[in-house]
């Protein structure tokens, strides 16, 4: 039996009773299968042939009956294989399993990705917050003269968000390509993959600048509460 891909290859027109030689043994095509991931999955519609041949080992893979329990289709895989070959023991493997170990360094990268991910919003919180702070007190005095002259808490808080916010969005704007463009990459590696939705970029978004405005407001709300007096007391 060969793959889609394989008869591609071969240049096969009519495959079914072709002869062919593997591996120096003379063989017959008697069946054509869909292409499958049966490698590393970084590899797409790779050649593949399935060989039967006296003396030769291998392995048979199966799909369980849904309607039996795990252990019973366990049980019955074991009886029958004993049958066939008492002296054989049975070495079962779920096809998942062996599917988590190839895909396992992506797993390792997410992890990685995630920690170190959350591991940069939070400096880079600590960051802005900081330069919230030394904005502010650089502005004390401002919004101290402001406030007597009968400006709101809202609009003091408005004059030191704004600034901020204009800078989270210029980030937003050259990040969010950029990281769409490497996701997308990273993506191509796979035949099989998902893609980006589009409330995935929106989550992103809107995520970034709640946080950026919940650092910035504390900061900003701090110095509009602050009392003009204590401001303005050494001019």
């Amino acid at each position: 039996m060969i793959s889609s891909s394989a008869v591609k290859t071969m240049g096969l027109k009519n495959p079914i009773g072709t002869p062919v030689k593997y591996h120096g043994n003379d063989f017959t095509v008697v069946g054509v299968f869909k292409d499958f991931i049966w490698g590393s999955p970084y590899f797409t519609d790779r050649p593949m042939v399935i060989a039967f041949s006296e003396g030769w080992g291998g392995q048979i893979t199966m799909r369980l009956n849904p309607e039996n329990s795990l252990s019973k289709n366990m049980e019955l895989i074991t009886q029958v294989t004993k049958e066939i070959n008492p002296a054989y023991p049975v070495d079962l493997k779920f096809v998942n399993d062996l599917y988590a170990v190839k895909l396992q360094g992506e797993k390792v990268l997410g992890i990685l990705s995630n920690l170190f991910g959350g591991l940069a919003i939070f400096i880079s919180c600590l960051g802005l917050f900081g330069l919230a702070a030394f904005s502010a007190e650089q502005r004390t005095k401002e919004f101290g003269v402001r406030r007597v002259l009968g400006a709101s808490v809202a609009s003091i808080m408005q004059l030191l968000s704004v600034s901020f916010m204009k800078m989270i969005l210029f980030a937003v704007i050259i990040g969010v390509p950029a990281a769409y463009y490497l996701m997308n990459k990273w993506l191509g590696n796979f035949e099989f993959r998902t893609s980006i939705s589009w409330w995935i970029v929106v989550v992103a978004i809107g995520s970034t600048g709640t946080i950026a405005f919940l650092t910035v407001s504390f900061q900003a709300y701090k110095a509009a509460k602050a009392n003009p007096v204590d401001a303005l007391k050494y001019e």
